[in-house]
């Protein structure tokens, strides 16, 4: 009698086995799918994910170039006193002290630019530390107070110049001729043939 067949099972499972793996699409596969042809939603994340990475190289780039600032807008004020004994204004170095009038006047005279940072001089004069600025009595002309005395007229109405507030004149004092000088004319006008005084002292006696 001739033996029966024994057929191996596990060659169609095999077999049956490989074909649906097959038929089954990975994720790569399917996103692949998905995405082509390009769609319009496609191409619109594809757009976004480049215009981020963009920005980012961008902020990157102007970090390295001008560098991160490594403090905040907002300075402490601190006292001192300059070489003409005015308050003045210290810098970060606590070694440089600046005149009042060197604030907020464009120039970076502070090593660390706190001289012209926002926070003293985005709303001028108010923002600037009060001792070191002159009201005028109109309340709305202003100096600084190193400029008091100078013998310039900056209120208007002589009021930074009157000999209340400067009892010693840096020039030469005289009932002027022309109110703008005030009571006192810078002596670099003495002597120069030009009336300054009323009773021409500027050129017989001002030396």
């Amino acid at each position: 009698m001739p033996s029966p067949r024994v057929h191996p099972q596990s060659q169609g499972t095999e077999v049956s086995s490989v074909s649906s793996a097959k038929e089954v699409p990975s994720d790569l596969e399917r996103k692949k799918e998905q995405c082509w042809p390009p769609t319009r939603q496609c191409l619109w994340i594809t757009c976004m994910a480049f215009l981020v990475l963009g920005v980012l190289a961008a902020v990157i780039g102007l970090g390295i170039t001008f560098g991160i600032p490594g403090k905040p807008a907002s300075w402490p004020y601190r006292q001192c006193k300059t070489a003409s004994q005015h308050p003045g204004f210290l810098c970060e170095d606590l070694e440089t002290c600046l005149p009042p009038s060197l604030l907020c006047n464009g120039k970076l005279d502070c090593s660390h630019g706190e001289d012209e940072s926002a926070a003293f001089c985005g709303q001028m004069p108010s923002s600037l530390p009060q001792n070191l600025i002159f009201k005028c009595p109109n309340q709305e002309t202003w100096t600084y107070v190193d400029k008091v005395c100078d013998t310039r007229n900056d209120c208007g109405d002589c009021s930074d110049e009157s000999v209340l507030q400067c009892p010693k004149c840096p020039g030469w004092r005289c009932e002027t001729v022309f109110f703008a000088d005030c009571a006192c004319i810078p002596r670099t006008r003495c002597r120069n043939g030009i009336q300054d005084c009323a009773d021409w002292s500027d050129e017989k006696l001002c030396e």
